[in-house]
């Protein structure tokens, strides 16, 4: 059904019954993510402001699926638009009409689709693929949002906009380019954001979402800080040097404070990171007790800017905050303060 996991990260299953057609198209449906949904030709009156040459070129079909509504466009000639010219097209008919409108095609190679999936073009192949990301964040009957503890995609998007990069107006297409995330788990981070009433996501008359922020600097760092966890997953111990990871813990606190550093080392790993450097021997003899250096598996990659050694400072107060010693808490009292 879909045919490799970057297409299901990013997709939604659907396809398209022809059974039943006629040439009035009065029988023509679709089916999305197991629910059968009528395809209704428009009406002349509906279609105001297109231009004649869409009018004579594509067939328009209104949709409607869990409260969202969109337009099918199904091309009456065997010719195809480049991703540019559907671009451009789909935008102009989407601001004239109200409605995201979306690409019908009958056949696309995988180098056809994933050049529309780059110029953002939303599309729909008969029985195979969908690209209808505006669909991903509007799934309301899916599992319900998380209040009380931030999800580490959605943690690690905060902490990004709060140390490396303003993400202020940027769509989920913006942030699949700029995190280690799929489109599916950003989707699925922004949603929990809105729903803890940290961010507000704004919808443009074409379907695409972008993300805001309530609050800024401090103050956005104090209202999100109590919903978010501890970046730390599991603790490994190595009895020799490890060359892999960024410095964390203690040492990487005496970085960016006047604390003494420790004789242990600690270094931090992503954990996808760290399973595969295990996996393919990279880890020297790992035990859960002690040794010379102390690892720490994260659950989100620490933020940080090219070349950056050490871990960022909000993920390292985080991975800190159960050390009751009261010369850590105060030096990282004072490393939140020196931000802003």
């Amino acid at each position: 059904m879909i045919l490799n996991y970057y297409h299901y990260l990013c997709t939604v299953f659907i396809s398209i019954d022809n059974r039943a057609m006629v040439k009035d198209n009065t029988n023509k449906t679709v089916t999305i993510a197991g629910k059968v949904l009528a395809l209704r030709m428009m009406e002349r009156n509906e279609l105001k402001g297109v231009f004649t040459d869409a009018l004579l070129t594509f067939s328009f079909y209104a949709v409607e699926y869990m409260e969202n509504h969109f337009v099918l466009l199904e091309s009456k000639t065997s010719s195809r638009l480049t991703p540019v010219q559907c671009k451009k097209l789909t935008e102009n008919l989407s601001d004239v009409l109200g409605k995201p409108c979306v690409m019908m095609f009958g056949q696309l190679a995988s180098y056809e689709r994933n050049r529309y999936i780059e110029h953002g073009v939303y599309f729909v192949v008969s029985g195979k693929y969908v690209y209808l990301p505006f669909l991903l964040i509007n799934a309301r009957d899916s599992a319900p949002v998380n209040k009380e503890r931030l999800q580490p995609a959605a943690q690690y998007i905060l902490m990004c906009h709060l140390q490396k990069k303003n993400l202020n107006g940027n769509t989920l297409a913006d942030l699949e380019k700029l995190l280690p995330y799929s489109y599916l788990a950003i989707s699925r981070a922004v949603r929990q954001l809105e729903a803890t009433m940290l961010a507000d996501v704004s919808v443009s008359s074409n379907g695409t979402k972008s993300i805001y922020f309530h609050k800024e600097g401090k103050a956005l760092w104090e209202e999100a800080e109590p919903l978010m966890q501890n970046p730390v997953k599991m603790v490994w111990y190595a009895d020799e040097e490890v060359p892999q990871g960024l410095t964390g813990g203690i040492n990487a606190l005496s970085y960016y404070s006047d604390l003494n550093p420790e004789t242990i080392q600690t270094k931090v790993m992503y954990d996808a990171d760290f399973r595969k450097a295990r996996d393919i021997g990279e880890l020297p003899e790992l035990n859960r007790i002690e040794g010379y250096t102390r690892i720490e598996v994260w659950k989100y990659p620490p933020v940080i800017h090219p070349g950056q050694e050490t871990v960022d400072r909000l993920s390292l107060a985080l991975s800190l905050r159960e050390d009751k010693d009261p010369r850590v808490e105060k030096e990282i009292e004072l490393m939140i303060k020196k931000l802003w």
